[in-house]
């Protein structure tokens, strides 16, 4: 005959439920708390960097202001060092570099930190296309940012792709298939932007028309989409040498 086991529990007493429930309490408001902690430094390292974009603009206006105002005295003068002048005119075209380059800067951060000037969400800011020192070896840069309230981070995918004729058929490459990527390669995870960049190679035989990318998010909350083509037109540069 068998014989029933009798298994006996120790019950929770009232006051150690109240204790646990105090406890998870506890954890959920300290992490909300290191959240918005570490949100609030993120939002005030990029308004210090917008600051200091500005001063620097403002500086390398004023600078070039001067320099040009020299160089327009020197030129009028019947007595004109050649070399001084040309030191002159290469000072201020190295400065109007320098201010196009610090306006860009400052445009792509007011796109973050100004949201009425442009729409809200997942945006692709820019997507550059370099040469290198080979003629099949290309240098990719994509940014993408959030406007409007960063209030979560945004985590997805980019697909990048390259169409253009080979052997006189459209043909189309995944950057994937390009070089010696992986998928987190092309996996992004930012709160307010992210650079995403590597190093393509083209087949021989490829002629490139325009680049399409696209870019989606994924996980929980709102799905969000952005997409942009351009035109192959690689910039020169000798500043990506490919390891």
């Amino acid at each position: 005959m068998n014989r029933a086991n009798l298994v006996i529990k120790q019950q929770k007493s009232r006051l150690w439920h109240i204790g646990m429930g105090f406890s998870l309490l506890a954890f959920i408001a300290l992490t909300y708390i290191v959240g918005r902690y570490l949100a609030l430094a993120d939002l005030q390292t990029t308004k210090q960097a917008l600051s200091e974009s500005q001063l620097q603009l403002q500086a390398t206006q004023a600078s070039l202001e001067l320099a040009s105002e020299k160089l327009v005295m020197q030129t009028q003068s019947s007595q004109v060092d050649n070399q001084s002048n040309q030191e002159l005119v290469n000072s201020v075209k190295t400065m109007q570099q320098q201010q196009n380059e610090l306006q860009e800067e400052l445009k792509f951060y007011r796109k973050i930190m100004a949201p009425e000037l442009d729409k809200e969400g997942l945006a692709i800011d820019s997507v550059k296309i370099s040469k290198t020192e080979t003629s099949t070896d290309f240098h990719f840069k994509i940014t993408l940012i959030q406007s409007g309230k960063q209030a979560q981070f945004l985590k997805g995918d980019l697909v990048p792709v390259v169409t253009g004729l080979l052997n006189g058929k459209n043909t189309k490459y995944d950057f994937r298939e390009l070089g010696t990527f992986k998928a987190k390669h092309f996996q992004f995870q930012f709160k307010y932007f992210q650079n995403i960049q590597g190093f393509i190679t083209i087949p021989s035989g490829f002629k490139v028309n325009k680049v399409s990318i696209v870019a989606k998010t994924k996980g929980r909350g709102k799905k969000q989409k952005a997409e942009t083509q351009i035109i192959w037109q690689p910039e020169e540069s000798q500043n990506y040498v490919r390891q």
